[in-house]
């Protein structure tokens, strides 16, 4: 059961003669009534300078809208109605939808028509996800296998013919068992030595990065993942693609930890471990710069290019090729995330996906670390800091001098002075070198202020 959209479209010549333009809707009409076998009566028109729009309703109680565009010459067709199963279709199949856009581009003369198959709507779950740049993508649901809205997302498995079964978290897929090219190209597979390699995976709760990565025989992986549901719907529905990993939370090879990742990118920094090669298998990045996702994104490759040697690797995912803004600020972030690194990038086309996806690859190189997260001070904000305090100090000290001889000054003053001065005008003398002492005061906690980080910022984190 749904509600089925047919959409068409139609280029005839431009005309302002409003004989010619009601004619034209009146054609579209009739054709749409031929093909449906029946009347359908007009429910109402609307007439604008720019077009003429009518309104009919026909069988099984459908409605269509036809707009006329007749300075630009467009006509649309949209046709909506309701549908029991298949057999109920107005419009049994796209075959019935063809036949009809050729029917009213004969009888318009149109010089072409478009059409597509009808858009299905009002479902329990809607076929219909985006890509990276917003275009819309229409899987084909078997079925639901997995739901569940966790503390952190919307995890849901889907069965497919055409990619098996699909990790779907918040309405964006996140990897299938056709996605093996995704593993593959995030983890360098074939240019990338693992053998006796400390790892560190951030995110990856599916299971697919840590089973391929053990094949490899690396000393240890660590997994760090917020979200058990996901790992517990992969676990039961993604076999294929994570193995037995998921069996098991801590072997002799690995060991999965549920938990915030940022949180343990600081207990390792406190602890001093590094680690031969770090993942980014989290969420995807933004399209739009700004926001808490680009601020979590930030903080989580800093704090783990922290943890890496000289030579360490981190290896991370980061949107569609068609996403540019996506991928140049995030090319810019990098470049001005305060750690020395050689950037380099791959691309796959993942099947699942419906895009191609960009991979990139950070190694870190030889040089001062710019700390600006958790409250740290670099060194040059350290050093203003310091030459900050100096100038106050100096500030205060010849507000001290000035209050010691305003008195000494103006017992010197000529008697005359003395009579015509009111008092008000020394009390403001006074009150002034008064105000700039406190001004100075609050220029200095200000200026503290200013150099200090932001402290713990709550982020989004997705998978």
């Amino acid at each position: 059961m749904s509600i089925e959209t047919v959409l068409m479209d139609f280029h005839v010549t431009p005309c302002l003669d409003d004989q010619v333009y009601v004619r034209d809707v009146a054609t579209v009409a009739t054709c749409v009534a031929e093909a449906l076998r029946q009347d359908c009566l007009e429910q109402g028109c609307i007439s604008s300078a720019f077009s003429y729009s009518a309104i009919y309703s026909g069988p099984k109680d459908c409605m269509f809208t036809i707009k006329h565009y007749f300075r630009e010459g467009l006509i649309t067709l949209s046709i909506e109605y309701f549908k029991i199963n298949q057999e109920d279709a107005l419009l049994f199949d796209y075959a019935e939808v063809e036949r009809l856009e050729q029917l009213v581009t004969r009888n318009l003369d149109a010089d072409y028509g478009a059409s597509m198959p009808a858009i299905k709507r009002c479902l329990p779950k809607s076929p219909y996800l985006r890509s990276s740049d917003d275009r819309i993508v229409e899987y084909k649901w078997d079925k639901l296998l997995f739901s569940e809205r966790s503390p952190y997302q919307l995890v849901e498995i889907f069965s497919t013919l055409d990619f098996g079964n699909c990790l779907v978290l918040d309405g964006f897929i996140n990897l299938a068992e056709s996605d093996l090219v995704y593993t593959h190209n995030l983890m360098c597979y074939g240019k990338q030595k693992y053998k006796n390699k400390e790892v560190l995976i951030l995110g990856g709760g599916d299971g697919a990065l840590l089973h391929e990565l053990l094949k490899e025989k690396p000393k240890f992986v660590t997994m760090v993942d917020i979200d058990e549901a996901v790992i517990r719907s992969c676990k039961e529905h993604l076999r294929s693609a994570c193995g037995t990993v998921l069996d098991k939370m801590e072997t002799e090879e690995y060991k999965i930890i549920v938990d915030d990742a940022c949180k343990w990118l600081k207990t390792y920094k406190e602890e001093k471990k590094q680690f031969d090669i770090i993942f980014g298998d989290l969420t995807d990045i933004p399209v739009h710069e700004g926001g808490d996702t680009w601020e979590f994104v930030r903080t989580v490759i800093k704090s783990a290019l922290t943890l890496l040697p000289v030579g360490g690797k981190y290896y991370t995912h980061c949107n569609g090729v068609s996403a540019k803004s996506a991928v140049q600020y995030f090319e810019k972030m990098l470049n001005s995330i305060g750690v020395p690194i050689e950037i380099e990038h791959t691309e796959a086309n993942v099947p699942s996906f419906c895009e191609k996806w960009v991979f990139y690859q950070l190694t870190r190189k030889e040089g001062d670390i710019t700390e600006d997260v958790n409250g740290d001070l670099t060194a040059t904000e350290e050093e203003k800091t310091a030459e900050a305090s100096v100038a106050i100090s100096t500030d205060e000290k010849e507000i001290k001098e000035v209050e010691k001889t305003e008195p000494a000054k103006e017992e010197k003053k000529d008697d005359t002075k003395k009579a015509n001065a009111s008092p008000e005008k020394k009390e403001e003398k006074k009150g002034g070198a008064k105000d700039l002492k406190d001004k100075l005061e609050l220029s200095k906690d200000k200026g503290l202020t200013k150099e200090k980080s932001n402290l713990d910022k709550k982020v989004k984190k997705a998978k």
